[in-house]
This record gives structure tokens, sequence and C-alpha cells, in this order.
């Protein structure tokens, strides 16, 4: 299991964020290592999820 959480930071941020059909709302969201796996490969190739990385606005704990 591993827990993805989503800090809604400011005004501009979206209420919550899609990945592959999965809603991540503001708090921590539990996930399966599959779905840890398939999520770390579309954000490789997603620009915007990338930057919510590096700025600790999207925070991925295995």
């Amino acid at each position: 299991m591993a827990t993805v959480k989503y800090k809604q930071t400011g005004k501009y941020l979206p209420p919550s964020i899609l990945i592959l059909g999965m809603c991540f709302v503001p708090g921590e969201t539990e996930i399966s290592s599959e779905q840890l796996t398939e999520i770390r490969d579309c954000i490789k190739n997603d620009r915007l999820l990338q930057h919510y990385l590096k700025q600790k606005i999207l925070i991925i704990q295995d």
C-alpha cells in the first residue's frame, strides 16, 4: 500500500486531481502498489504533475 497526499495550498489549484481515473482530493488517499506503478509511469509523461511533485503539492509515500 502507498499513500498519495494532495495539498491544496492556493486558490488557483484544482479542488481535486484526476490521474488515470483515480480522483485525489485534498488530504491522504491510499492506493495499491499496482496503482502506484501506473501513477508513477503517468507522472513521467506529465509536466504539470511533475511540477506538483517538485513543489510538494502532490506527495507519494510508499
